[in-house]
């Protein structure tokens, strides 16, 4: 064994205390680095992976009146569509037992199970559900303890019916229950007529257009808008999807970034840690490194010596980090696929995350620590042997060193203003260790301030909707009778009745593209309290504004519409009309 590894060895081995605070502290940073970068990388890929698999549409339309299949057809010939699959989806009631309250859920059918097209579903457990068979949603089932054979109470022509179901069914397309979304239940052409769609009426359509850009898909969804409206069938909802990336992906992405920053703010404050650790070993060991020199060891060696124990420190802590960072990464990595109704129950590992942490551990210790190295290893014979340690010494000299010393004598009993003067000997560690809390401090108020500020902001948004419940209904019913009713049941303080219409914007006579879940006008009670839109330019309406409108930012900024402009709306069957 050479004499260096001799003397890391010793020195490892002899200060077992600073050897582990170096290792854990090298360790949690790497980890740290690992486990989000490697989390981000696998739930991301996973998420496309499986968007992708499911052959996923590039328009989804939801219609306010039923179509058929001759309709469809016909739809397909509009520019830049491939193919068009019709497909059902309906608000239904339920409850578990005959004592609960009704819940509201949604009953989704497609043409045929056997032979589907987009978005396709996956059997899990047991059969497509057929006649008088019904299957449910595979997170539905976690969540409300329901298994192969078990029934459940609909609401069917104003009666309860229990159902039983056959199967479990992974849907791509549902919002977690766990956090307030909808229970999904799935029928064939013959169960869904149970709840008034009969067979060869369809409320859906899932379109794909070739090839695919954001522009072709929303300039063929204007089109089969268009031509529906011709027919008097009105569209209620318009979403886009990227055949590439899944839906929840920027969700995932802002998560990620924080998590990230995070991570890399914790291996920067062990890369302080470390550098404070070699600070006081090379302060401790200036005698030695005089006795180095002075027997023909040169600069080198010092820094050689040292160095390789910076990297004995790396490498345990790799060893530690990598393996434990790696599964933390796959297991959190499952536990949000999961969430998302996404297997992914082989391990996994990301091999960017992998070589981040590599690196993280055996390069950013060694530039870290290379400064007090060469700081210690460039000192002198003479200087090494009669200092107590780099910078001894020297305190006092300089205006900020006297006006302490000053402070200390005056207003401070001896031990704490020998603290404090102790405190300033070595600025340099101070203002490291500073910056190591001060970046700590920033770090956790910038998260906390990031959650109370989406709270605050969540809360403004719905201080302005003061209202507890929205029902939707299917066709126009008179205000007098609906909001009546609706003010009979017991602890409804108020009602009233808003009317919405799928429409076409037309800006000096030129119809503007889809966006986003298409345009749609709103009509409000005048002197209605229950919504009070965060008004950004110009005003809200009064009494009298009988063509004016109040549009959304996103889309005159879209669409480059200002105010006092003059734009048109087509409301299809109901016509169209300046505003």
């Amino acid at each position: 064994m050479s004499v260096i590894w001799q003397k890391v060895i010793s020195d490892l081995w002899n200060n077992k205390a600073r050897t582990l605070l170096a290792i854990l502290s090298i360790a949690t940073g790497v980890f740290a680095v690992g486990a989000t970068f490697g989390m981000a990388d696998q739930m991301l890929a996973g998420m496309d992976a499986a968007h992708q698999a499911v052959n996923p549409s590039h328009i989804m339309i939801f219609l306010q009146d039923d179509i058929d299949q001759t309709i469809a057809d016909r739809l397909k010939k509009v520019d830049g569509v491939v193919d068009i699959e019709v497909a059902n989806q309906t608000a239904v009631r339920y409850k578990m037992h005959p004592d609960d309250e009704w819940d509201s859920g949604v009953m989704v059918m497609r043409d045929d199970y056997d032979d589907q097209t987009y978005d396709t579903l996956q059997i899990k457990e047991g059969e497509w559900p057929a006649k008088n068979h019904y299957a449910i949603e595979r997170l539905s089932s976690q969540h409300l303890g329901v298994g192969l054979g078990d029934k459940v109470i609909f609401e069917v022509d104003d009666r309860p019916k229990a159902l039983e179901f056959t199967g479990k069914i992974r849907h791509p397309f549902v919002p977690p229950p766990q956090f307030g979304g909808p229970a999904f239940f799935f029928a064939d052409a013959r169960g869904m007529e149970r709840f008034g769609i009969e067979e060869g009426e369809f409320g859906q359509l899932l379109v794909r257009v070739a090839p695919y850009s954001e522009t072709l898909a929303r300039q063929a969804a204007t089109e089969i808008k268009d031509r529906l409206s011709k027919e008097n069938i009105g569209v209620a909802t318009i979403i886009y999807q990227d055949p590439i990336k899944h839906w929840g992906r920027s969700i995932m992405e802002g998560i990620n970034l924080v998590l990230q920053v995070l991570a890399v703010v914790s291996l920067g404050a062990s890369v302080v840690l470390i550098l404070n650790t070699l600070m006081a070993l090379v302060i401790e060991q200036t005698n030695q490194i005089g006795i180095i020199k002075a027997i023909g060891g040169t600069t080198w060696d010092i820094v050689k010596i040292y160095l390789t124990g910076v990297l004995v420190y790396g490498l345990l802590a790799l060893f530690i980090s990598l393996p434990l960072g790696a599964y933390v990464a796959y297991a959190a990595s499952r536990w949000l696929l999961n969430i998302f109704n996404i297997d992914y129950d082989t391990f996994q590992y990301s091999t960017r995350a992998l070589a981040l942490q590599t690196a993280a551990a055996l390069t950013v210790p060694i530039l870290a620590a290379l400064w007090p190295i060469l700081n210690g290893a460039s000192i002198t014979v003479r200087e090494a042997i009669a200092s107590y340690g780099l910078g001894g010494g020297r305190f006092g000299r300089s205006r900020l060193d006297r006006m302490i010393e000053h402070f200390g004598r005056r207003f401070l009993s001896t031990p704490y203003a020998t603290a404090l003067g102790n405190m300033f000997r070595r600025k340099g560690r101070l203002i490291l260790t500073q910056l190591v809390l001060i970046t700590a401090g920033t770090m956790f108020l910038a998260v906390m301030t990031l959650s109370s500020s989406i709270n605050m902001t969540l809360d403004q948004e719905f201080a302005r909707r003061n209202y507890d419940l929205v029902v939707y209904l299917n066709d126009n019913e008179r205000t007098d009778r609906t909001t009546a009713l609706a003010e009979s049941f017991q602890g409804v303080e108020k009602a009233e009745v808003w009317y919405d219409h799928a429409a076409f914007i037309l800006k000096a006579g030129q119809r503007t593209q889809e966006a986003g879940i298409g345009a749609e006008l709103m009509g409000i009670p005048a002197g209605s309290d229950m919504f009070q839109p965060l008004i950004v330019e110009g005003r809200w309406l009064e009494p009298g504004d009988a063509h004016g409108v109040v549009i959304l930012k996103d889309i005159a900024d879209d669409h480059d519409i200002k105010l006092g402009d003059t734009i048109t709306l087509d409301l299809g069957e109901l016509g169209d009309d300046e505003w």
